[in-house]
Formats: C-alpha cells, sequence, structure tokens
C-alpha cells in the first residue's frame, strides 16, 4: 500500500498522517480486543483455589524438584524425580527451560509465590499474550500492521477435537494442560522470525540462538519443527532472480547461514542432547501409545479433517477454515512478493508432514528421528500457518477499506470481520464457559470430600515410607456397573491430590518415558509378590473394594480406604542366574513375561543390558527370546540370603543397611538409569539393570553400607559452561567482531610493515 501524494498545500501530507494515524488505532484496538478477550474469559483459571489436574499436576512435581535441587546445590538440570511410577531423571530426556525458569523465580522471591499458582499463572499469561506473539513475528517476516493485527485476533480461536493443536483444550483445566507446548506454541513464531531474518540477511544470530534454542528447550517437537521450516524457508529465494547462478549463489548463502544457525543452537543446548542422544537406549518408546501419536492420521483422515473444518473449527461453522483457503489464494496470486510465500511454505509443508507414516510409510524414516517422533502434534505447524493465512485473508477488506479514506468503509471491513469471526468467537465463549463452571463446581464439590482427602493426606506423610498403589474400582473380570464412571472419577481426584502432594506413587498415568512404566500396567492386585517388588506398601481404594487377605484395612477416610501390604521397602536381596542382552524395544516382552512368572516370586532377577551397556555380562541370551525363554524356566525358593537392616530415602538418593549371608544382589526398586551411582562401605560399585527395569549392585557376604545417588554426569556440566560461554560469544562477536577483527587487521599490518621497514635499514 503506497501513501497518497503530498500536495501543494500539504494536502496529501495530512491524508498520510491521518490514514497512519486510524491504522495506528485500528491495530492497537484489535490486539487489545484479543488479548483482553483471552484476560476475560481465561481468568476463571487463576481465580479462587488452584485446582491441579491433568499434566499441571506432574508440571507442579518437576518444577518442586528442581526448587529443592537449587536449594540443596545440585544440578537442577538433571534432578531425580521419584514420586512418579518408579522414579526417572525426567529433565534427562524432556524440555525442561519453563520448569526451570519458574523454579528460579520461585527461589529468588524466597518463596513468596506458591509453586501451583505460578504455574497457572504463568499458563494464563502467555496463553492470553499469544495474539503479541503472532503480531510481532507477522511484522518481522514483512507483513504490513494490518496484516499482522488479524493475526493477533485469530490467533487464540482455533478449534479441534482434542488434537493437541493451538485451541484452548491443550491447556486449560477441562483440557490437557500441555505447559510446555504453550511455551513453544508462544516461542516458535518469533524464534522462526528471527531465524529467517538470518538466513536473509546473515544478521541477529544472537537472537535466533537465543529464541530457537529456547523454543527447543521449551519443547522438543516445536525446537524440531522450527528447524525444518527454516529449511523449507532457505527455498524461498529472491523471485526477481532469473540467472540460475545467482539464484543457486543465494540459496547457498541461506543454507550456510542455516547450517550455522544449528550448529550455534546445538552448542548452546549441547548439555542436554549429548546426554539425550548417548543415553536414549533408556528412553522408553511406550507401547501402549496410541500408534496415531506415532504415525499420525493418513491423508484421508487430514483433508478429510480440513475440508470438513474439524482442523480449525470443530462443531461449528467452518469460518476459520474459509479464510485458511482464501489466504492461500491471496498469497497464491502475490506469490512475486516472497512474504506471501512465507505462509504458503509453512501450512503446505506441515499439512503433507501431518499425514505422518500412516500415508508416507518409510519415507518418513527420511527425517532426523523420524522413527521416535510424535508425529500428530505436526498439528502445530498447520495451525501456525493457517493462522497466518487467515491475517492475510482478513486484512484484504481492511487494507482497501484504508486505501479508500473514507470511515464507512473501515465500518463495513469492521462489520465484516465481526461477520465472519462471529461463529468462532461464540462457540469459543460458550467453551470457556463451559470450562470457568466445570471449575466452579469442581471448587464447590470439594467440601467434605476434600477434608477427608487432606486427613488421609497427612496419615500417609505420617507413615513409614513406602509407595502408594491407587486400588482399581473393580477386581478383573467384575461387572463395570453405571456406577463406575462416579467411582472412577473420584480414584482420579484421589489420585491427583496425592501425586500433587508429593506422595510416591505407583501409578503411570502422566509420563511414559521411564522403561519401567510400560509393566505397571501388569501389576496384579492378587499377588502379594507384586505389591512386594513395587513396594506398594500402602493402597488407597474406595470402601466397597474388596483385596485379598494379605492387604489389610488400616482406617476409613469418608468414602476412601486406606489398607497397607507388608513389604521389604524400596531395597530386597535378590539373585540373577539369568543375563539378556538386546534392543530396548523387547524389553517389554520380556519384563511382562518375568512379571507373570513365578520367579518374581523366588527373587530371581535377570540382569539386562540394553545397547550394549553392559558388556561385561558373559554369554548373555538375546533379549528377544527372553518373552519364550521365561515361561520355561523353573522356579524355586533358595535359602535366605539376608535382610535389610535399615534404610534411607532422600530426594536424590536411597541408602541401607544390609546384612548379607551369601553373595547376592542388592535391588533397589527403583527405575535404572545411568546416572545412578553407588558407594559400598565407602566405596563406589557399578550398578546393573535388573529385570523389570531396576537398579542392582553386587554384594559379598557380611554387614555393608551402601549408598545410591543419582548424579549427572561431569560431561553435562562441562557441557552446560561451553553453551553458556558460547551463547555471550554469539553476542560479543556479533555486535563487536567486526571492530575486532579490523583492529586485528590493523595491528597485523602495522606490525608486518614495522619488520619490512627494519629489515630494509
Amino acid at each position: 500500500m503506497t501513501d497518497p501524494p503530498v500536495g501543494p498545500n500539504g494536502v496529501g501530507l495530512l491524508a498520510s498522517l491521518r490514514h497512519n494515524w486510524l491504522e495506528s488505532l485500528i491495530v492497537a484496538w484489535m490486539l487489545c480486543i484479543a488479548v483482553g478477550f483471552n484476560l476475560t474469559h481465561l481468568y476463571p483459571e487463576v481465580a479462587g483455589d488452584v485446582l491441579d489436574g491433568n499434566d499441571n499436576v506432574m508440571h507442579r512435581l518437576l518444577i518442586e524438584a528442581a526448587v529443592e535441587a537449587i536449594n540443596q546445590g545440585r544440578d537442577f538440570t538433571d534432578p531425580w524425580h521419584g514420586t512418579m511410577g518408579m522414579g526417572f531423571p525426567l529433565f534427562h530426556h524432556y524440555q525442561h527451560l519453563p520448569h526451570l525458569a519458574i523454579a528460579t523465580v520461585h527461589v529468588l522471591t524466597l518463596g513468596v509465590f506458591p509453586i501451583a499458582q505460578m504455574l497457572h499463572w504463568t499458563t494464563y499469561i502467555l496463553l492470553s499474550g499469544f495474539p503479541l506473539s503472532i503480531y510481532w513475528s507477522l511484522r518481522r517476516f514483512g507483513f504490513d500492521r494490518i496484516s499482522s493485527a488479524m493475526g493477533g485476533v485469530v490467533a487464540s480461536l482455533a478449534g479441534t477435537n482434542q488434537l493437541y493443536g493451538f485451541g484452548y483444550g491443550s491447556y486449560v483445566s477441562s483440557g490437557f494442560g500441555l505447559f510446555t507446548q504453550l511455551w513453544g506454541m508462544v516461542l516458535l513464531p518469533p524464534a522462526l522470525a528471527v531465524g529467517y531474518r538470518v538466513l536473509r540477511e546473515g544478521r541477529g544470530y544472537f537472537w535466533a540462538t537465543l529464541l530457537l534454542a529456547a523454543t527447543l528447550m521449551s519443547h522438543l517437537m516445536y525446537g524440531y519443527m522450527a528447524f525444518l521450516t527454516l529449511g523449507v524457508l532457505t527455498l524461498l529465494g529472491p523471485t526477481q532472480l532469473s540467472n540460475a547462478k545467482c539464484v543457486f549463489k543465494t540459496l547457498w548463502r541461506r543454507w550456510r547461514r542455516l547450517v550455522v544457525l544449528f550448529l550455534l543452537v546445538s552448542v548452546v543446548t549441547s548439555y542436554f542432547l549429548v546426554p539425550f542422544f548417548l543415553d536414549r537406549a533408556y528412553l522408553n518408546n511406550s507401547v501402549w501409545t496410541d500408534p496415531a501419536k506415532y504415525a499420525s492420521y493418513g491423508h484421508s483422515a487430514v483433508l478429510s479433517g480440513l475440508v470438513n473444518g474439524h482442523l480449525f473449527d470443530f462443531r461449528r461453522f467452518p469460518s476459520l477454515t474459509i479464510l485458511v483457503f482464501v489466504g492461500l489464494v491471496i498469497c497464491l496470486i502475490r506469490w512475486r512478493n516472497e512474504r506471501y510465500l512465507i505462509p504458503i511454505s509453512i501450512f503446505s509443508l506441515w499439512i503433507l508432514l501431518y499425514f505422518g507414516r500412516a500415508t508416507w510409510g518409510p519415507l518418513m524414516d527420511v527425517l532426523p528421528l523420524g522413527r521416535y517422533l510424535h508425529m500428530h502434534r505436526f498439528i502445530g505447524g498447520v495451525h501456525l500457518g493457517g493462522i497466518f493465512l487467515m491475517a492475510v485473508a482478513l486484512a484484504a477488506p481492511w487494507r482497501w477499506a484504508l486505501s479508500q479514506a473514507r470511515v464507512w468503509y473501515v465500518g463495513a471491513a469492521l462489520a465484516l470481520t465481526l461477520l465472519v469471526l462471529a461463529p468462532a468467537l461464540g462457540e469459543r465463549v460458550s467453551y470457556l464457559e463451559q470450562n470457568a463452571l466445570a471449575l466452579r463446581q469442581s471448587r464447590e464439590g470439594l467440601g467434605v470430600e476434600d477434608q477427608h482427602l487432606s486427613a488421609l493426606v497427612q496419615k500417609l506423610k505420617q507413615l513409614p515410607p513406602g509407595r502408594i498403589h491407587i486400588g482399581q474400582q473393580f477386581a478383573r473380570g467384575q461387572d463395570r456397573s453405571t456406577q463406575y464412571d462416579v467411582g472412577q472419577q473420584r480414584l482420579i481426584r484421589a489420585r491427583n491430590r496425592l501425586q500433587a502432594e508429593g506422595l510416591d506413587m505407583v501409578v503411570n498415568s502422566y509420563h511414559r518415558f521411564d522403561l519401567n512404566v510400560d509393566v505397571l500396567e501388569n501389576f496384579d492386585e492378587r499377588r502379594p509378590d507384586h505389591y512386594n517388588l513395587y513396594n506398594a506398601r500402602y493402597v488407597v481404594a474406595l470402601e466397597n473394594r474388596r483385596f485379598p487377605a494379605f492387604v489389610e484395612p488400616m482406617q476409613q477416610f469418608g468414602r476412601y480406604r486406606l489398607h497397607q501390604v507388608e513389604t521389604t521397602g524400596y531395597f530386597d536381596l535378590v539373585g540373577s542366574d539369568l543375563a539378556f542382552a538386546g534392543d530396548g524395544l523387547d524389553l517389554y516382552p520380556a519384563a511382562s513375561s518375568w512379571l507373570a512368572s513365578e520367579l518374581v516370586e523366588v527373587k530371581r532377577h535377570p540382569v539386562v543390558s540394553i545397547a550394549g551397556s553392559f558388556r561385561e555380562i558373559r554369554s548373555p541370551r538375546a533379549l528377544s527370546t527372553a518373552a519364550e525363554a521365561i515361561p520355561k524356566i523353573s522356579a524355586s525358593a533358595s535359602p535366605s540370603r539376608g535382610e535389610v537392616l535399615s534404610e534411607k530415602i532422600g530426594g536424590n538418593f536411597f541408602s541401607a543397611d544390609v546384612s548379607v549371608e551369601r553373595e547376592s544382589l542388592l535391588l533397589l526398586k527403583a527405575t535404572y538409569h545411568r546416572n545412578w551411582r553407588a558407594t559400598v562401605d565407602g566405596i563406589e560399585m557399578d550398578t546393573v539393570m535388573l529385570m523389570p527395569s531396576f537398579v542392582g549392585v553386587v554384594l559379598p557376604p557380611g554387614n555393608h553400607q551402601v549408598r545410591i545417588e543419582s548424579r549427572p554426569r561431569r560431561v553435562r556440566v562441562i557441557l552446560l559452561c561451553l553453551g553458556l560461554i558460547s551463547f555471550a560469544l554469539i553476542g560479543i562477536c556479533e555486535k563487536w567482531g567486526a571492530a575486532i577483527v579490523s583492529r586485528f587487521r590493523v595491528r597485523v599490518r602495522s606490525s608486518i610493515s614495522g619488520r619490512i621497514k627494519r629489515r630494509l635499514s
């Protein structure tokens, strides 16, 4: 849009000023309305008592673990998280910048702001401010203010059927609680915009590295998507270049810049990436995960969902979907302008990849780590490209109206915008009102039941340490009546409350990253050896639930009943005369077969080597054959091996005093990982993985003091320091690099000329 010419009397100048003032006013109002809409309708999320449900329970526990590590002077980038499942160093394999940010603020403010409230307020602020992220990014991509503002208007309006996209359902209380994805969603657009500037101009490496690294460490999938998107954007060379040689030089220059940017981000985040890849064998690919999460849904379902409006307008008139197609047409018409190719490229790339393995099959293995990607998350790229296309479409009538310099034209553009967005706005208001109603009813419905749960929590914290098992609502084979849903909801509420209180739980509901979590599905409430194996010392169930005699009732808390089971604690002395070696993908069949056998009762735990982790094992059997071999092995009780005299549990360690009668393995009932360090009587000892995926230490006869501590390897700290130094050097080189190089050249030249003069003289 060009400015009107300036006449001799300055009329054109006044018109131009009036035009700019009106455009600025429209942009400001649109952004205020978009952000204000979120602030108003999302406020119930932070009003009143904080209720932790969905994945927010996990994120709260991770933040608390980081706070504890900071206060104790430990490595807070890789602490042990011991209260979910059998424990796992989650930050070793999971994005954690959002957790560390809140933990740091919590510690620096001396704990004035409770962690749970900070978690919810951060979600509220980021989700409300997302339109500003879209606006800023579109401006940096070169779009005018009106188009950028329209992007902010539609940023939060996508609605899907629980597809993990940009909609409210991914983040609010009645949704999934995807806290880290929210950070990735907010950071991804500006990371792409600044990264694209580096590709085009070769400037801005510092901010691009910062934003891309922050995106990666906030959500690995979104960081991955950022670099794939930038890779495609390198192909958008200047269209005015008709010479093939010039085009090739331009593309080659952009690819080099992308490689440099990738290397810089890799160095800055190497403290996480290097250990992640070194220990990838200990990251579980769950057999219980919905296959669609890895394979996505296929082209037929995706395209059908797009055309039917289910990707942007689930259960409403497909107004946003129409805007996507209109924006696509406008961008195709204006393809000679490079910035209009950006929305087309982003949307096309991710709609194609969102088809997933269900369409492309083995071709998806061409993507780095394609075997491990949750491809259903690619809908985030589809939504981002769709928002950019909507912005272009929605801005078209506004730009035309402003060019006419008549107020009623602007009014017509406003009316058209409201008409188009009315279905989406109405449905989003209704959705958030239902979410607020559910929150209010949940808070009001706590009442007496909350008092009972509080008393239960207090009792459990007073009892000797042990894990808590939430008893199934119905025994296997028992008829599930219409009351099942009510009882199940009560159990879920109790589980969330106990887990949020930091109690050690035998649950696998929040993540499936550790190798033990899959086999927990095979926990048999009728077998006492299973309770002992997992140290499930306490059982919480509804009052009408019946258990075998060894599960002894302790106390009633309203509708909940607390039971107790005799176990050996977190440690046990076991034997191991079997060894298996193989790939981690073969562990679940082997572990489930072992769990169903009598070897559990007689405490025979095979040693397991994954990806050659224990090379000293002699003649191990193939892990892939274990599922068939284990049931054929006879199980017989063996003489006593000794006893665990006492044990102590800390935030990142377990210790025990043990009396051993004959050579045995001391079993720690926690997930095996390379971070474990064991000392026996002050001497460092190697640890091994014992079936199903626990920690073992060889002990000779006698009395021993054993301490097993989760401690990251030194390479992590070294790489973290290297990353921080590298990041600082990027800023220094970009700001003063040219001056430093110039001075260096001057000094070198003067030194050389001085030497030449001295020799000549």
